[in-house]
C-alpha cells in the first residue's frame, strides 16, 4: 500500500510543480512527458517497473487539481484584477506596518460588492487593526507578478491590495479562522509579558508562529546559521505538541520496565542484565499468561477502544495548532498526517510516516494545488524524509551493534560505568548526527534551487541544539497556557524562566555561528539542481550497495566540497537582475556580490516584494535605492545605505554613482526622470513619468513599465505585463543574469 500511494503523490507533484512553474507548458507536452516517464520506469525499473501506471495516474490527478485550481483563479482575476472595490474579510495575519497608522495584513475577503467570494489578499498599508477583526473598506485590487504567483497562490493570496478609502472595523471576525487568529494574539502576549524583545521573539515565533515580536536582526542570523526552520511551526512542534498532550494512563509495570534498564548502565558487570531478564522480562510475560481467557478479551477490546479514543486528543491540538499559526502549508501537512494516523488507527489499519506524507499532500493540493508551491511545504516534507533517512541509518549502525557476538557484547557489559556512558554518549550522538545530517541533505536542494542560502554550518547546529527545542517547546506551551491564568502566576515565573534561559542560550549559539565565514552560500538554480541530483545519486549507490561509511563519507565530502567551490566560483560578480512587485509599478533590483541598487516605483507591495527579494538573497539592505516616483515619501522606502531621489535634483540634474561593477547614471527632467545602468558592455535603462530626449539612446536591455520609453531603442525587454506602448511581438523576460566577461542569460 505504502509504496504506490507514495508513487500516485510523486506523480502529482511533478504534474503541480510543472504546470506552475512553466504555465507555457501545454496539456500535451506534459502529458507527453509523464506518459515517457512511465514508460521508462515500466521497461528499466525491474522489479519497480508497476510503479510506472501510479506515476501516471498521479500526474493526471495532478493535471485534474490544477485545472480545477486555475480555473478558478482566472476567473476572479478576470472579474477583479485592476477594479476598485468595496470589500469586506476578516484579518487573519497582522504583521508591523511601514508608519505608525498602518499594518500589514492578510485579508480573507468575504463580499466584494456585496457578492460573496472566498479568496485572500495581501495588504502592505491597512489602517491598525487586530488580527480576527472584520473590517470593510475600499480597495484597488492587482495580481501578482507572474513570478510571484506561485508563492502567493501557495498562501492563498490571489490579490495584492492597495487601501484607499472609507476603512471600519465592524468587529470581531466570526468563524475558527477569525477566532484562532485572536487566540494567537492572545496566547503570544501572556507567554511574552515578562521575557526580554530576542527571547521573547524566539518563543512567540516557536511556539504560536508569531513572528512579529522577532527582529529583523536575529531573524537574519537564524537564517545565516541554516537555523531558520526552528523559528517555523512545522511538523516538528506539531509532533511535541500532540506526544506532550497526549494523556497516557499510567503503568506500574512499564515504568519499573524502563527503571530497570536505566540501572542496567549503573549496576556493575552483568547484574543489571541478569535482574531485567530473570525479573522484568518474564513478569511482563507471565502477566498475559495468567490472565483467564475471558480477561484477555475484555482486556484486548479495552485495549482497542482506548487506543481509538486517545488519538482524539491529538487530533484536537493539531486542529487547534493548525488554526492559530494561520493554516500554514507545513503545519496543515502535519496535521493531515496526524488525522490520517488517527483515522489508521480507528479502521486497525495503522499508516506509516510516508503514507501519511502523501496522503496529506494529495489532500492539501485538491484543494489548491499551488499549495505544492509553498517553500514552506517543500521544505518541510524534504525535511520529513530527510528525517525519516537518518533514523534508519542510525537504526543500522545500532542493529550492527547489537548483533555483535555474545562474547564481544558481555566484554562490553564488563566495561567500567564511564565506558558504558561514554558509548551511550557517542551513539546518541550518532543518531542526532544521523539525522541533521540527512535532514540538512534533504533540504538543500530546495533551498538553493529557490535562490536561498544554504549554511555550511547547518548540521553542527542541527546536532548541537536538536537536544534543545523540545524543551524549549514545551516550557514555552506551559508558560503560555499558565500565563493565561493570574492564579497559576508563580509557575508561569518559572517556567517562563527556564524558558528565557534556553531561549537566549539558543539565541546565543545562533548570533556566534552566524559570525562565522561563509555562512550562507548561494547557488544558480539550474546549476543547483543538477549538483544535488548528482549528491542524491551517490547517497542512493551508497545506499543500496552497502558501502562503508569509511569509503562513501569522504566521496560524499569530496563531491560537496567540488560542488560547492564551482558555485562559488561561478556565482562571483555575477550582476543578477530582477523586476519585482506589481505590473503597474514594477521595481527593479540589480545584486552583485551582496550588494544591491534598487530602482524603485512604490506601489502596493512594492516595499514589500525589493525587501521579501533582498532578504531571500542574503542581502540585509540595499546600498542605493533611487527613488522614481513623481511624490516620494520616506516611509514606504526600502531600507538603503543611501537614497537618491531625482524628483529633488531639480529640473536637467543628473547623478552618477557606482556600486561594484554597476555604474548608474540618473537624469531627471520636469515631467519625469531616466536611469541608465552601465555593466561590463551591457547597458540597460528605465523610465519614469514623460521622459524625452532629441535622438533616441540605444541600449541593449529595457527595464520596462508603463512609462513610455521612446527616448530609448532596445533589443530586449524586461517587464512584468503588457503595455500599451508595446507591440503584439515584443518579447519580454523577468530578469537577467549577467556575467562581466561572460554570456548573459535570461529568466521568465
Amino acid at each position: 500500500m505504502r509504496r504506490p500511494v507514495c508513487a500516485l503523490f510523486a506523480g502529482a507533484l511533478g504534474a503541480q510543480l510543472i504546470a506552475a512553474f512553466e504555465p507555457q507548458v501545454t496539456l500535451g507536452p506534459l502529458a507527453a512527458f509523464f506518459v515517457a516517464v512511465c514508460l521508462g520506469v515500466w521497461v528499466l525499473g525491474g522489479p519497480s517497473r508497476g510503479y510506472g501506471p501510479c506515476l501516471l495516474a498521479g500526474a493526471v490527478l495532478g493535471m485534474a487539481f490544477t485545472a480545477r485550481t486555475q480555473a478558478r483563479l482566472e476567473e476572479w482575476t478576470q472579474r477583479y484584477d485592476g477594479a476598485l472595490v468595496r470589500l469586506t474579510g476578516c484579518v487573519e495575519d497582522v504583521r508591523e506596518g511601514y508608519s505608525h497608522t498602518t499594518i500589514r495584513a492578510r485579508i480573507r475577503v468575504e463580499t466584494v460588492g456585496g457578492e460573496e467570494v472566498q479568496f485572500c489578499c495581501w495588504c502592505d498599508d491597512l489602517p491598525v487593526c487586530a488580527a480576527g477583526d472584520e473590517i470593510e473598506g475600499v480597495f484597488t485590487l492587482a495580481s501578482p507578478a507572474s513570478e510571484a504567483r506561485p508563492g502567493w497562490y501557495a498562501d492563498e493570496v490571489v490579490f495584492l491590495a492597495g487601501y484607499q478609502r472609507q476603512f471600519e472595523v465592524l468587529g470581531e471576525g466570526k468563524g475558527f479562522r477569525a477566532w484562532s487568529a485572536r487566540l494567537q494574539q492572545t496566547l503570544s502576549g501572556a507567554l511574552c509579558q515578562e521575557l526580554e524583545e530576542d527571547e521573547a521573539g524566539t518563543l512567540a515565533a516557536m511556539v504560536v508562529g508569531d513572528r512579529t515580536r522577532i527582529s529583523e536582526d536575529l531573524n537574519q542570523a537564524y537564517r545565516a546559521a541554516g537555523l531558520s526552520h526552528v523559528l517555523v511551526v512545522s511538523g516538528m512542534h506539531v509532533s511535541i505538541l500532540c506526544g506532550m498532550g497526549l494523556p497516557r494512563l499510567w503503568n506500574p509495570a512499564r515504568w519499573l520496565l524502563g527503571m530497570v534498564q536505566k540501572l542496567m548502565v549503573l549496576l556493575p558487570g552483568n547484574l543489571g542484565a541478569g535482574l531485567y531478564r530473570k525479573w522484568m522480562v518474564r513478569a511482563a510475560r507471565n502477566r498475559f499468561e495468567r490472565t483467564p481467557a475471558g480477561q484477555n478479551k475484555v482486556l484486548g477490546f479495552w485495549k482497542r477502544w482506548r487506543s481509538r479514543v486517545l488519538t482524539l486528543w491529538p487530533v484536537a491540538l493539531a486542529v487547534l495548532l493548525t488554526g492559530i499559526t494561520g493554516f500554514t502549508p507545513s503545519v496543515l501537512r502535519a496535521s493531515t498526517a496526524v488525522v490520517i494516523g488517527a483515522v489508521g488507527v480507528w479502521v486497525l489499519a495503522p499508516t506509516d510516516a510516508l503514507t501519511n506524507l502523501a496522503i496529506a499532500g494529495l489532500g492539501m493540493s485538491a484543494f489548491n494545488s499551488y499549495a505544492v508551491c509553498d517553500v514552506g511545504f517543500q521544505l518541510s516534507y524534504a525535511a520529513v524524509v530527510g528525517t525519516l533517512a537518518g533514523v534508519e541509518l542510525s537504526r543500522r549502525r545500532n542493529r550492527q551493534l547489537h548483533d555483535r557476538p555474545a562474547l564481544q557484547r558481555r566484554r562490553m557489559q564488563a566495561m567500567p560505568l564511564v565506558q558504558r556512558l561514554g558509548l551511550r554518549i557517542s551513539r546518541a550522538v550518532w543518531s542526532a548526527a544521523c539525522v541533521s545530517f540527512c535532514a540538512t541533505a534533504a533540504t538543500f536542494p530546495v533551498l538553493v534551487i529557490w535562490g536561498m542560502g544554504a549554511s555550511p554550518y547547518a548540521l553542527v547546529s542541527g546536532v548541537v541544539i536538536l537536544w534543545v527545542v523540545q524543551p524549549l517547546m514545551t516550557l514555552g506551551i506551559l508558560a503560555a497556557l499558565t500565563g493565561l491564568v493570574p492564579a497559576l502566576y508563580p509557575i508561569y515565573h518559572l517556567l517562563t524562566a527556564a524558558a528565557g534561559a534556553l531561549a537566549r542560550l539558543l539565541n546565543g549559539w545562533t548570533v556566534m555561528v552566524s559570525g562565522w565565514p561563509g555562512t550562507e552560500i548561494r547557488f544558480d538554480s539550474r546549476y543547483a539542481a543538477v549538483v544535488s541530483l548528482i549528491w542524491m545519486g551517490l547517497c542512493w549507490l551508497a545506499w543500496h550497495g552497502k558501502v562503508r561509511a569509511r569509503f562513501w563519507v569522504p566521496a560524499l565530502a569530496l563531491a560537496v566540497a567540488v560542488g560547492i567551490g564551482g558555485a562559488l566560483l561561478l556565482s562571483r560578480d555575477v550582476v543578477q537582475v530582477a523586476l519585482v512587485g506589481n505590473a503597474q509599478t514594477p521595481s527593479v533590483i540589480l545584486a552583485q556580490n551582496g550588494r544591491a541598487v534598487v530602482l524603485y516605483r512604490g506601489g502596493s507591495g512594492g516595499r514589500t516584494a525589493v525587501e521579501d527579494w533582498l532578504t531571500g538573497h542574503g542581502i540585509p539592505e540595499a546600498d542605493f535605492v533611487v527613488d522614481l516616483r513623481r511624490e516620494p515619501s520616506r516611509v514606504t522606502l526600502p531600507a538603503a545605505h543611501r537614497v537618491i531621489t531625482p524628483a529633488r535634483m531639480g529640473d536637467y540634474a543628473d547623478h552618477d554613482f557606482t556600486c561594484g561593477a554597476m555604474e548608474v547614471e540618473v537624469l531627471s527632467l520636469p515631467s519625469g526622470c531616466a536611469v541608465r545602468v552601465t555593466v561590463d558592455r551591457w547597458q540597460l535603462a528605465a523610465v519614469s513619468g514623460t521622459f524625452e530626449l532629441a535622438s533616441p539612446v540605444s541600449v541593449d536591455w529595457l527595464l520596462a513599465s508603463p512609462s513610455d520609453p521612446s527616448a530609448f531603442q532596445w533589443d530586449g525587454v524586461l517587464a512584468l505585463g503588457e503595455y500599451d506602448w508595446m507591440g503584439e511581438d515584443t518579447a519580454r523576460a523577468e530578469g537577467l543574469v549577467l556575467r562581466p566577461g561572460g554570456d548573459v542569460k535570461t529568466r521568465g
